[in-house]
């Protein structure tokens, strides 16, 4: 019998020991709920003074003012309840020396566990409150970087709207991810595009075709390079134009991020004096608004060079490269060269000259019959280094390079008649290429997904191209 009596009052001293330690703890995490920095600093924070910017966050005033007045009331009633168990406790414990009755003491115990089981519906309405400060801090710690902080601005900026989005759409070219619509690049993305379009230019091998062919897709690219040096230079100098804002955008991004380590009235603080500065910013971007429609044109003219450099490397060469072998293609030097020596012998001017170079043989000066004249003019084509040259310098190297294919045969005749007929060759072998490009359909697959009319043709490709270098170099020029 007095082995279980023993055991009971054990069992009644163990209940309450656990039950003195559970209250101890809850005390102690409710001191520490209470002086946490996160919740204390709210009291020192005159909410209708900062209603304004606390709705531009998305924090409830109402509800905070609520929580800011029952948590201190809900933690006393707590505290006092703890208190009242822990002074039964200690009663009970006192109680059990001498217990004549270990049974009831069990009991009573049992029930006063039982009842300080009911803290946890007290705590419900305290951590609530509590709760909801911790997260309006928490919140409050989500706004330390740009892109919420434009939200905050734009709220309280009320009566500008035009004004702040016109801003909003010059910083999407700063930075990224800013813009409602996302998807923009911002300047210092666009600026590595040039040049990353004119290495993709270079690389492209027009080799293995006649001359002429080359050289005039080599002008094509070269003009296509020119534009996007353009382009590049414009964008340097957008970037430099835009060196004061991207520094004042950094000044602000290190200024919030520093706001982390500090209390919840200084975290507030801050915001509010960085919404006015992002504020600021805004305006000052909206001024320089016009770059944001430029760089429309410019992604325009990335899109449409882009669309050149892979229509001329996967489709156009390779096309090209199977018509200047095609037996009877207008583009195979052979086909050209021999319509063109057909065209030097026959009709009545034909004849006459016919018979002029059969006189001329009969002197023993040098002739030219249709085999040797067909094969004059397929070298000529498939050699020749110059098409576009207009300068004197090109003309004299257009000269001598016919001189260099028909220097053997006198002069007058019949050396003028066959310069006059190697150049036309030459040139309407190049026309003929040229009309082969401009009339060559863009496959759909391969036409820009922009709005607006897309080119067609390649001739139509080439021209807008031609139209943005030019556009740029007067707007490289007058920035000046």
């Amino acid at each position: 019998m007095l082995l279980i009596e023993m055991s009971t009052l054990e069992q009644t001293k163990a209940i309450l020991e656990t039950i003195r330690a559970d209250l101890k703890r809850e005390k102690e995490d409710l001191v520490a709920l209470l002086k946490d920095p996160r919740v204390a600093e709210w009291q020192t924070i005159n909410l209708k003074e900062n209603q304004a910017l606390l709705a531009a966050i998305g924090i409830n005033l109402t509800e905070m003012s609520a929580a800011l007045v029952n948590y201190p009331k809900q933690a006393q009633k707590i505290g006092k309840q703890i208190v009242e168990w822990a002074n039964e406790v200690g009663n009970q414990l006192a109680d059990l020396i001498g217990q004549p009755q270990p049974d009831i003491a069990f009991e009573a115990a049992r029930r006063l566990e039982e009842k300080c089981r009911g803290l946890a519906a007290l705590k419900e309405d305290v951590l609530a409150s509590i709760n909801r400060l911790l997260m309006a801090d928490q919140t409050l710690r989500q706004q330390l970087s740009l892109k919420p902080m434009l939200a905050i601005a734009r709220s309280l900026d009320t009566g500008k709207k035009d004004l702040f989005e016109g801003g909003l759409m010059t910083l999407s070219l700063l930075v990224a991810d800013i813009a409602p619509k996302g998807g923009d690049r911002t300047l210092g993305e666009m600026c590595k595009e040039p040049a990353l379009l004119v290495a993709r230019f270079q690389r492209l091998d027009v080799a293995k075709m006649p001359r002429i062919v080359e050289e005039i897709l080599f002008h094509h690219i070269e003009e296509a390079v020119a534009v996007c040096k353009e382009i590049g230079l414009y964008l340097e100098n957008g970037n430099d134009r835009m060196s004061r804002e991207l520094q004042w955008i950094g000044t602000i991004e290190r200024d919030l991020k520093a706001l982390q380590s500090t209390n919840t009235a200084a975290l507030l603080n801050g915001i509010g004096q960085h919404a006015i500065l992002v504020a600021k910013l805004i305006s000052a971007l909206y001024q320089k608004r016009q770059l944001k429609e430029m760089m429309a044109t410019v992604s325009e003219a990335l899109e449409l060079l882009s669309i050149f450099q892979l229509l001329l490397k996967n489709r156009l060469i390779p096309v090209l490269q199977k018509e200047v072998e095609l037996p009877g293609s207008p583009l195979n030097p052979i086909t050209s060269s021999t319509t063109m020596t057909r065209a030097f012998f026959t009709g009545a001017t034909g004849m006459i000259r016919s018979i002029k170079l059969m006189m001329t043989s009969l002197t023993g000066q040098s002739a030219i019959n249709e085999i040797e004249l067909q094969l004059i003019l397929e070298k000529g084509i498939s050699n020749c280094k110059i098409f576009y040259g207009k300068t004197p310098a090109d003309l004299k190297a257009i000269r001598n390079y016919i001189d260099s294919l028909i220097g053997q045969y006198p002069k007058p005749f019949p050396y003028n008649d066959l310069f006059k007929l190697t150049k036309t060759a030459l040139s309407a072998y190049g026309d003929e290429v040229e009309r082969f490009l401009q009339q060559y359909s863009i496959p759909k697959d391969m036409l820009p997904m922009t709005k607006g009319a897309a080119p067609a043709k390649l001739g139509k490709l080439i021209a807008a191209i031609a139209k943005h270098r030019v556009a740029f170099q007067k707007a490289n020029a007058e920035s000046l």
